[in-house]
């Protein structure tokens, strides 16, 4: 979603933003209450073709910049890219430094989890502006249209695991809770990717917890002021709780996510919850994935009945928040354009 919430600031600012997407992707743009630009659906069936339409596409809407977001988009992706006057730029959470190729076809990296300006992006990117650090980041404008809520008015617990929650996290965790001797109220979020929709909701239906339950919620800002406490995975949603000043249990299930993580952890505002089985493959073995389950109830119900300790965490959260990171990447952007912008294609 960090491209949309790039996408959003510059609509706002009266660019004209393409998306180049998939015809499987095409869906989720659609339905989205949110979504702004124009949608520029992929014909494209092979990566010689797919270069071929991306470059053309740029050519024919005098695009300033192609923007990429996503691992596909690897350094030989990058290298066959011919783009005459378009610049290129892409999104990072340490995938770069970790390929470790050098790369002069970058005219920007973007990489807002906090303490990524500190990261050696000149040696593998020199021509690259390194938009890099928590200065830098953007968020979806919801979280920048809600008031914060005070903590002792919040209340519930929120439990999610991103898009899709591909290390099924959810259900058992719930399962977990449910056994406890838990009782309090808990909001459940899962995207437009999750499959167990079903299953989750016989089992709401027959539990004896206070369970309110969003799918491929739009209006995920809102529903985080009331977060007293958040267990979530610990990808880009982290943003935005931080943003909330909801305290939170970052449960990291990919390498990709420890730098910010253990970034935010510094910050002061969140525990974070790591299974190494989580990192290589989705359906880990079991008896792992029930002891990491089995401490962050734990640790959140312990949490929960320190209420000094989660003001704090939230007083944190408050303090570490960025709000005007958009501006310094716009400025970035289009700072070396006499006539400033007139298009932006992200991908």
């Amino acid at each position: 979603m960090r491209c949309l919430a790039l996408a959003q600031s510059l609509h706002s600012r009266n660019v004209r933003v393409i998306f180049a997407v998939s015809q499987n992707s095409l869906p989720h743009c659609q339905t989205r209450s949110d979504w702004v630009g124009e949608l520029h659906v992929m014909a494209a069936s092979s990566r010689y073709d797919e270069h071929h339409e991306l470059q053309q596409l740029c050519t024919k809407e005098q695009a300033d910049w192609l923007i990429l977001d996503g691992y596909q988009f690897d350094s030989r992706y990058r290298k066959l890219l011919d783009l005459n006057t378009s610049k290129l730029a892409m999104f990072d959470d340490g995938h770069l430094l970790d390929a470790g190729i050098k790369d002069e076809h970058l005219s920007m990296i973007i990489n807002w989890a906090s303490g990524a300006d500190k990261l050696n992006y000149s040696d593998l990117a020199p021509n690259a502006w390194c938009c890099a650090g928590d200065n830098y980041r953007v968020l979806r404008q919801e979280f920048y249209q809600v008031q914060t809520l005070p903590f002792n008015k919040r209340n519930r617990l929120i439990l999610m695991f991103g898009g899709s929650d591909p290390s099924q996290l959810t259900l058992p965790l719930l399962k977990l809770f449910s056994e406890s001797s838990i009782r309090l109220p808990i909001t459940i979020i899962t995207g437009s990717g999750y499959q167990h929709t079903d299953e989750l909701e016989k089992f709401i239906k027959h539990s004896h917890l206070s369970i309110e339950y969003f799918h491929d919620c739009q209006q995920v800002a809102e529903v985080f002021q009331q977060g007293r406490l958040a267990i979530s995975a610990a990808g880009a949603s982290q943003f935005e709780l931080l943003h909330c000043a909801t305290p939170s249990i970052l449960v990291v299930t990919a390498k990709n996510q420890f730098f910010a993580s253990e970034q935010a952890r510094g910050q002061g505002w969140c525990l974070v919850s790591i299974e190494n089985a989580l990192q290589e493959q989705p359906t880990f073995e079991m008896n792992a994935k029930v002891l990491l389950l089995e401490q962050i109830v734990q640790k959140s119900m312990a949490l929960w009945h320190q209420p000094e300790l989660l003001n704090q965490m939230h007083s944190n959260a408050l303090s570490a928040r960025q709000q005007a990171g958009f501006n310094r990447i716009f400025t970035a952007l289009y700072s070396e354009l006499p006539n400033g912008p007139h298009e932006t294609n992200l991908l």
